[in-house]
């Protein structure tokens, strides 16, 4: 066996798939075995070599042409943008470009392994080729790779599809050599293949491999806030990113759709964060299931989501939620918003980190309560359906409770009166659009209480959020 350890000593590897263009912002992952083969050709180039070693390194990288297996580190994808010069007149032409590469740690290996023996002077050839190689794929992808000795291999987690699904795998496309690939298949220029008009490389064949499934994916690591030993966590944090976070008033559409998210990378059916049994009726639980609950960070716009079950949640579930790494919120242009797993724990640490969590007398409405029931005539008015809510989830009676016409804004002069009016709320939850009404307050307990405070309909899902004010 051939075992090769490739580093990239930037924590980035920068290459874009054949067929593809830099700015689709596709990352090749892992790395093609073509790519890699030519990468060793050059070495050939680099050293001078000619007449036994080169016969010898050729030997050897025509027995590589064989599909190999992998072994991948921890990696996800990044990129940058760049508005390039069109070198014209004005300056001020010019071209946007996605730079999109795999951010893995410097000191991680891609280890690539070939089921071949190499004779003695094929395999001090391979060595020397190995040696001179300084980059794989582009030049800013700088690469050290090592020839390991023969021992230990490692069990590798990238292999040739069989054609058959894999649990927790998904199926990618990689160019490889084909069997009878040539010298002159492998020195050949990509300038030279696209100025000939060439879909494929001559010498290759495309291969499908079963990768992990989390392969390019924000990977669930535990953070300081993490749960006293033996507690499960009752609280993940999420952070959002991109262009242009939503506002605040769409907190029922990302409540939504980090729900199914999580329902998607758990796989299997939840209670805790689906609120459906096994029958998929309505959890009647008290409310102990995952309420969703975008936060807006003294902003006007949803810059996190908490979630957050009063039962905990298993290891399991936690990393559902952690692998969640964008949302697309609607078709309609947008970005996607990046997704980062903040951190797990308990309510208790997460007060100082956001209102919703704090601990006072007085709190204030953030996002509508909407009624769960239509009012009466001289009963269940908004004010009796709010205590009532209030002593369910096991608040006291509240000493005063004042309606407010809208949620405070971050920049009181931003909007009419300083709020966001209740009106300019979504409220519908896939297709069922409340009509019992919605309304805000102010409420004032005797004693300090420590929140979330999430009441009425949809507070599962972002709506009846209130905020500590002091």
């Amino acid at each position: 066996m051939i075992q090769l350890a490739l580093r990239f000593p930037a924590g980035r590897f920068h290459a874009t798939p054949w067929g593809h263009h830099v700015n689709e912002g596709v990352a090749e992952w892992p790395p093609a075995p073509w790519r890699i083969l030519r990468a060793l050709v050059s070495g050939l180039h680099l050293g001078g070599a000619s007449g036994p070693e080169r016969n010898a390194a050729y030997s050897a990288v025509r027995k590589l042409a064989v599909p190999p297996s992998f072994l991948l580190p921890p990696a996800t994808v990044a990129h940058t943008r760049h508005y390039l010069s069109l070198n014209q007149v004005e300056r001020s032409k010019t071209t946007l470009t996605f730079d999109t590469f795999v951010a893995l740690d410097p000191v991680s290996e891609v280890v690539v392994q070939w089921q071949v023996a190499l004779g003695p002077d094929e395999r001090a050839a391979l060595a020397a080729l190995v040696a001179r190689v300084r980059y794989l794929g582009r030049a800013e992808a700088w690469c050290d790779i090592d020839l390991k000795e023969d021992g230990t291999m490692p069990e590798p987690n990238c292999v040739v599809s069989d054609g058959r699904p894999a649990p927790d795998r998904e199926t990618v496309r990689v160019l490889c050599a084909e069997p009878e690939v040539t010298e002159t298949d492998l020195e050949r220029t990509t300038a030279a293949l696209q100025r000939q008009g060439w879909s494929d490389p001559p010498g290759t064949r495309w291969v499908f491999y079963h990768r992990p499934a989390d392969a390019l994916r924000s990977r669930v690591t535990r953070t300081p806030v993490a749960s006293p030993s033996g507690e499960a966590p009752t609280v993940v944090e999420l952070a959002l990113g991109g262009p242009v976070l939503p506002l605040f008033t769409e907190a029922v559409k990302v409540a939504e759709t980090v729900r199914r998210a999580a329902l998607y990378y758990h796989r299997v059916p939840s209670r805790t964060l689906s609120g459906k049994s096994a029958d998929g009726q309505p959890l009647s639980d008290q409310h102990r299931h995952a309420h969703f609950v975008p936060d807006r960070s003294g902003t006007n716009r949803v810059k996190r989501v908490l979630v957050w079950a009063p039962q905990g949640f298993t290891p399991a579930e936690e990393r559902a939620i952690g692998s969640i790494s964008f949302l697309r919120l609607e078709e309609d242009g947008r970005d996607p918003l990046k997704v980062v797993f903040n951190g797990a724990g308990q309510p208790s640490n997460f007060r100082q980190a956001s209102r919703l969590f704090g601990r006072a007398r007085l709190w204030e409405s953030v996002t509508p309560f909407v009624l769960p029931r239509h009012p009466k005539k001289g009963r269940e008015t908004p004010e009796e359906q709010l205590v009532r809510e209030l002593e369910r989830r096991g608040f006291p009676r509240p000493a005063r409770l004042h309606r407010i016409v809208g949620a405070a804004l971050a920049d009181a002069r931003a909007g009419d009166s300083g709020r966001r009016r209740w009106v300019e709320f979504g409220l519908r939850r896939r297709h069922r659009w409340p009509t019992t009404g919605a309304y805000g307050f102010d409420i004032a307990f005797d004693v300090p209480q420590e929140g979330p405070i999430l009441l009425g309909f949809g507070s599962h899902y972002g709506l009846g959020e209130f905020e500590a004010v002091e």
